[in-house]
């Protein structure tokens, strides 16, 4: 799996991850994971695209959705 974009956001009580990844059948997905900073609640969701195109421009809409939401987009670790 390699990973080709990342973003992550934070709340005062809960974090968001979002990238997208190609996996092992070379497959375009976009993995979102959230938790909770102070608690042990979370899950993620993994959607399949067709192209990266259409994967970013999803990826593009749940940045948005996220800094609507009241989340601060943090910097990029690599």
């Amino acid at each position: 799996m390699s990973i080709l974009t990342k973003a992550e956001f934070r709340t005062q009580t809960r974090g968001y991850r979002l990238h997208i990844e190609r996996d092992l059948l070379d497959d375009i997905c976009i993995v979102r994971t959230w938790f909770g900073l102070h608690s042990k609640r979370g899950g993620y969701k993994r959607d399949v695209y067709s192209n990266f195109e259409q994967a970013f421009k999803i990826y593009r809409q749940l940045i948005a959705r996220r800094l609507r939401h009241g989340y601060t987009q943090l910097p990029v670790c690599e």
